[in-house]
C-alpha cells in the first residue's frame, strides 16, 4: 500500500497550472489525508481467522481492522465476530486509533498489569473516556452503543469526518444529551448510522465485534463510510456509470427503453426511442429527424429524459417522455447537451455552445437550464477539457471532471504525453468551482459520495487497480482490487451492479467482474469490439464503439445477474438486423429454403443462402458470401428480397461497417428482417419462394511499391 499511496499521493498545485480561470486549485489540508496514516501492516487471508470466510457478512470490515492492525483477534486464530465488545476491547480500539491518527506513542505495559491497561490511561489522560466508564476492574463488561460513540467521536477530527448522510435519527429524542452530539457526528459521517429502517441507534443495545469492525473501517476508510442525500436523482442512483458512458437503455418498472440507430435508405440513418415491455413486444414512440441523433437517455421522477442533436453544428434539444401520458414534451431547445444531472430539483448541463471545423475550435458552456433557458456558470470551455465531463450532484455541489496534460519521460529520456481526467466539484451555495483532488483518472463513475476510478501512474501507464474515493474526503483513498493485466490497455470503462464492480477491456474484448473481496474473474467474452455498455434494472447491453459511427446490429442483451440469454438488441426491439455468423435454427418441425446458386446481384461476388425460414413473426437468411474478385472489398450495405410467388413479401436494408473480405474470403451473415420489413405473415412451404440480395462495397486499391 505505500508504493500506491506514493504513486497516488496528492499534489498541491497553483492555480497557474490550471486552465479555466477563476477555477482555485486545491486547498492546502485536503479532508481526509491524514487519514493516509493508516496503512496497512498485515495481510488478512483465508486462513488467518478460522470463523470468519469471504462469505461472512463482516468480511471487508473485519479484514480491514486487522491489516491496520487495530484488531488482532484472538491466540486461537478465531476473532469470535459474533461476541459482544467489552469496555476494554472498545477503549484498546480507541487507543490505537487516535494514536496513529495523531503520530502519538502507546506506552509499553507494565509488567503484570492487565493487557488494556496501557491503552486506557492513554485514553483517560486526554480526556476521551465518558463518564459511565466502570471501575478498571469492570472493564470486561459489555459497553452500549452509546458509550462506543463518545470514544470514536473523539479518535478523528471533524474536518476527516464530513458531513454526507442526511438520514433523520430515528430516536433522536430519547439519546441523552451527554451523548447527543457524538451521536450525530458519526450519523452524519456516515460512521454509524443506525440499527434497523428507521434509523433507531438504539444507545442502550451492544454491538458485536463483526459490528464495530465494520465502524472502524468507516472510521479510517472515508470511501467505507454510508452516505445519503436526500436531494440525488434516485431514479438514475444504481446507474450512473451508465451516464459517464454511452447511455442509450433505462428501465421503468418492466418497460425498457431504447434509443435505437436504422437506417431508412443505406445512406439515411434514422435514430428513434423504442420501449420494449416484459412480454417482448416493441414500440416506436418516437422518431429524430434525418440529420438529428439521439443519445444520452436518463430517468428522473418517472419520465425518460434523451438528448437530440443536429450533427454538423451546435444546434440541440434535451426532450422528455411522460410514460403516464404517452407525451413529449421539449425541456430546452438551443445547444446541443452533451450531458446533465438533476440534483436538488435542478437540471445542471455541459452545452456544446460553439461548431467548427475542427474539434480544437469547438467551445462548450456549463451550466443550469431553468424554464427552458440555459444559464451559464463557466463559459468558453475548450474541447480538450471536455471529453469525459459528466455532471453530478452530491451534498450541494455538482462533481465533474477535466481533462488536463500530463507530460513524462519513459526510461531513454523520451517526452510523452497523455490526457488525464482530474475530478472538479462547483459548490451550489457559494458558486466557487475548485479542484477536489489531483489523481490521474483514467476513466471513473460515482456510487453515491464515492467515485470509483482506474488511474494513470506517473509514467502514463495503465494502472490495473481499482480506487474508491470519497468526494467529501478525498485525501484519503481506499484499494478495492486489482484486474488482470488483460486490462492494462487503451479503451477501458466502469461499472457496478449490485455488488460487483465491472470493467470492459474493449481492446481485448473482455468484461471482467470483481467482488467486495476484490476477486476478479472473468465475466464476458464480447465477441467484438465493445466500447460502452449499459446496466438496466434485469439486462446489460453491450454497445460497439458509438451510437454516432458504428454499427449498431451488433449490440447484444444479457441477463444482468446471471449474464447469460444473450440477444440481438435490434431484434430485441423488433427490428430487421444482421450480424457475422449463424446464430438461429428453425424451429422443431418447421421447413427451410436453401440454394447452392448464387442470389447476388454481382457476378463475382456470389452469395449464397444456406438457410432461410420464420421465426416467430421474423424471417431469417442466412448466408455465404465469396468474394471472387481479384482484390480485397470493403463491404458497405446490403438489400434482401424475398419473393413469395413473385411477389415481394419481406425485404431489409443495411448499412455494413468495416467489414473487409480478402480476395477469395468466405463470410457468413445472417439476416434478421423483423417488424414492418415482413410485409405479410408467410411460411418457406406457402408457394415459390425466392431471395435476391443486393450488396455494395468499395474495392481497395493494391499497394504499389516505389
Amino acid at each position: 500500500m505505500k508504493k500506491i499511496r506514493r504513486v497516488l499521493a496528492l499534489v498541491l498545485v497553483v492555480s497557474s497550472l490550471l486552465a479555466v480561470a477563476s477555477v482555485g486549485a486545491l486547498a492546502d489540508a485536503i479532508p481526509g489525508q491524514r487519514l493516509a496514516v493508516f496503512d496497512d501492516i498485515g495481510q488478512m487471508n483465508s486462513s488467518t481467522f478460522t470463523d470468519v470466510s469471504s462469505k461472512t457478512w463482516c468480511y471487508s470490515g473485519v479484514k480491514t481492522a486487522y491489516n491496520k492492525g487495530i484488531m488482532l483477534g484472538y491466540t486461537d486464530k478465531t476473532f469470535r465476530p459474533n461476541n459482544n465488545v467489552s469496555w476494554a476491547e472498545a477503549i484498546t480500539i480507541a487507543a490505537r486509533i487516535h494514536a496513529a491518527y495523531n503520530d502519538n506513542l502507546i506506552a509499553e505495559p507494565s509488567q503484570n498489569e492487565a493487557w488494556f491497561m496501557t491503552y486506557y490511561r492513554y485514553c483517560s489522560e486526554r480526556g476521551m473516556l465518558p463518564s459511565a466508564t466502570p471501575a478498571v476492574s469492570k472493564l470486561s463488561q459489555s459497553i452500549n452503543r452509546y458509550n462506543l460513540a463518545y470514544l470514536f467521536a473523539k479518535t478523528i477530527d471533524d474536518q476527516d469526518m464530513p458531513k454526507i448522510c442526511d438520514y433523520a435519527i430515528g430516536d433522536l429524542s430519547s439519546i441523552p444529551g451527554y451523548y447527543k452530539a457524538s451521536v450525530e457526528k458519526l450519523y452524519a459521517a456516515g460512521v454509524m448510522i443506525g440499527m434497523d429502517s428507521s434509523y433507531r441507534f438504539c444507545g442502550t443495545s451492544t454491538t458485536s465485534r463483526g459490528q464495530i469492525a465494520t465502524v472502524i473501517a468507516r472510521l479510517v476508510e472515508p470511501a467505507l463510510r454510508q452516505g445519503h442525500d436526500s436531494k440525488v436523482n434516485t431514479d438514475m442512483a444504481a446507474y450512473e456509470a451508465n451516464l459517464e458512458n454511452d447511455s442509450i437503455a433505462v428501465q421503468i418498472g418492466k418497460t425498457n427503453y431504447c434509443l435505437y440507430k436504422g437506417y431508412d435508405t443505406v445512406d439515411t440513418v434514422s435514430y428513434g426511442l423504442y420501449a420494449v415491455n416484459s412480454s417482448g413486444v416493441s414500440t416506436k414512440l418516437y422518431s429524430a429527424a434525418v440529420g438529428q441523433y439521439l443519445d444520452n437517455i436518463s430517468v428522473y421522477n418517472g419520465k425518460v429524459y434523451f438528448c437530440r442533436s443536429m450533427t454538423g453544428s451546435e444546434k440541440g434539444a434535451l426532450m422528455c417522455y411522460d410514460p403516464a401520458s404517452g407525451t413529449f414534451s421539449t425541456v430546452y431547445d438551443g445547444y446541443i447537451i452533451e450531458s446533465y444531472c438533476f440534483y436538488d430539483g435542478q437540471l445542471y448541463a455541459l452545452a456544446f455552445t460553439k461548431y467548427a471545423d475542427k474539434p480544437s475550435g469547438y467551445t462548450y458552456a456549463f451550466g443550469r437550464i431553468v424554464n427552458g433557458a440555459f444559464n451559464a456558470i463557466r463559459s468558453n470551455i475548450p474541447y480538450a477539457q471536455v471529453p469525459n465531463f459528466v455532471p453530478y450532484g452530491w451534498n450541494g455541489k455538482i462533481y465533474f471532471k477535466m481533462a488536463e496534460l500530463m507530460v513524462f519521460k519513459n526510461e531513454q529520456g523520451v517526452e510523452s504525453s497523455v490526457n488525464v481526467d482530474k475530478l472538479y466539484a462547483y459548490d451550489i451555495a457559494s458558486g466557487n468551482i475548485s479542484k477536489v483532488c489531483d489523481y490521474k483518472i483514467n476513466t471513473s463513475f460515482f456510487d453515491g459520495h464515492v467515485m470509483y476510478f482506474l488511474a494513470y501512474d506517473t509514467e502514463g501507464n495503465y494502472d490495473l487497480n481499482l480506487y474508491a474515493v470519497s468526494v467529501e474526503a478525498p485525501g484519503a483513498i481506499t484499494l478495492v482490487g486489482e484486474f488482470p493485466k488483460t486490462t492494462n490497455v487503451r479503451n477501458r470503462s466502469l461499472y457496478k451492479f449490485g455488488d460487483k464492480f465491472y470493467c470492459l477491456s474493449s481492446f481485448n474484448r473482455y468484461v471482467y467482474s470483481m467482488d467486495k473481496t476484490g476477486s476478479t474473474r472473468l465475466a464476458l467474452i464480447c465477441g467484438g469490439v465493445y466500447d460502452n455498455l449499459n446496466f438496466t434494472a434485469d439486462k446489460l447491453v453491450l454497445i460497439p464503439n458509438t451510437l454516432t459511427t458504428s454499427n449498431p446490429n451488433e449490440l447484444k442483451v444479457y441477463n444482468a445477474k446471471s449474464l447469460a440469454a444473450r440477444a440481438l438488441y435490434g431484434d430485441w426491439l423488433g427490428q430487421s438486423v444482421y450480424y457475422t455468423g449463424a446464430r438461429f435454427v428453425p424451429e422443431e418441425g418447421k421447413g427451410f429454403y436453401s440454394t447452392t446458386e448464387s442470389v447476388s446481384t454481382v457476378s463475382n461476388l456470389p452469395i449464397t443462402v444456406t438457410k432461410a425460414f420464420s421465426r416467430g413473426s421474423d424471417f431469417i437468411v442466412q448466408t455465404k458470401y465469396t468474394n471472387q474478385l481479384d482484390s480485397e472489398i470493403i463491404l458497405r450495405s446490403y438489400i434482401v428480397k424475398v419473393y413469395l410467388n413473385g411477389q415481394l413479401v419481406a425485404s431489409d436494408l443495411n448499412r455494413m461497417v468495416g467489414i473487409n473480405m480478402r480476395a477469395n474470403d468466405i463470410e457468413t451473415f445472417t439476416f434478421v428482417i423483423a417488424g414492418s420489413d415482413v410485409l405479410t405473415n408467410f411460411e418457406v412451404g406457402d408457394g415459390d419462394l425466392s431471395i435476391e440480395v443486393v450488396p455494395t462495397f468499395d474495392i481497395v486499391p493494391p499497394e504499389t511499391k516505389a
